[in-house]
């Protein structure tokens, strides 16, 4: 089945992914990320209203074989490709450091 990611219109049904988790465990095992995602409409107000979920995706990344392959960064909204990419190491870089942040608020 085809699904549309564009989320700028409005009354369009569009594929959402609502909750994201993250599992970076010990002993060497491979991070895990645990994406629900639901089908969602925009309103006419600027709301999102989700529909239905939508089976959740599990996925396993492998830092060492993969962190540098090319991931397209696309726009938010519209999920059109911005022509620019990132890797899975940047990713995680970024994650780590809003993380660290946080618990450095949190220690005040």
């Amino acid at each position: 089945m085809s699904y549309n990611y564009d989320a700028s219109q409005v009354g369009v049904p569009y594929v959402r992914a609502h909750r994201i988790e993250i599992l970076y465990p010990d002993a060497g095992q491979l991070p895990q990320a645990f994406i629900e995602q639901s089908l969602a409409v925009k309103l006419a107000d600027g709301t999102v209203r989700k529909l239905e979920d939508l089976p959740p995706i599990r996925a396993e990344f492998d830092l060492a074989n993969d962190g540098l392959r090319p991931i397209p960064l696309v726009d938010p909204s519209s999920a059109a490709p911005l022509g620019v990419d990132t890797n899975l190491r940047n990713v995680m870089l970024a994650i780590l450091a809003v993380v660290r942040k946080q618990q450095l608020l949190v220690q005040g």
